[in-house]
């Protein structure tokens, strides 16, 4: 059996090879046209405007989010603390108080779910970190 599979391999090939695939063509039948697609696909970006710059963070709320990963909650404690000793009235919500947000977003649901609830907080700037 597998000897007559490759056998009718060959044939194919030769057909292919030798331009015989065109007696199909003398029996009536109408030629094949294919269309070749890239399975990569295309991905298609928008432009979008970058935020304003913010000179002076004074009387500006400063949302400061945490994914959940290692060490990532001392880095943004540190940086609260040189925020608020330069900036003595910058307002600094750790989003990370709240467990449900220390998460790092495995789908657009819970992507969704995280971006509103650090929205909901109205932040002039929010500061992320993924540390490991």
């Amino acid at each position: 059996m597998m000897f007559t599979r490759i056998r009718f391999s060959l044939f194919l090939a030769a057909l292919a090879l030798f331009g015989l695939s065109s007696l199909a063509f003398a029996v009536g039948e109408a030629p094949q046209k294919w269309e070749v697609l890239v399975p990569t696909g295309v991905v298609q970006g928008k432009m979008v405007a970058p935020a304003p710059r913010i000179n002076n963070l004074d009387g500006k709320t400063v949302v400061l989010r945490w994914n959940g990963k290692s060490n990532g909650d001392v880095i943004l404690d540190r940086i609260a603390e040189l925020l608020t000793a330069k900036y003595p009235k910058v307002k600094i919500v750790k989003s990370y108080t709240d467990k449900t947000l220390n998460v790092t977003s495995g789908n657009e649901q819970q992507s969704t779910r995280i971006t509103d609830a650090v929205k909901a907080l109205k932040p002039d700037l929010v500061i992320a970190s993924q540390a490991d």
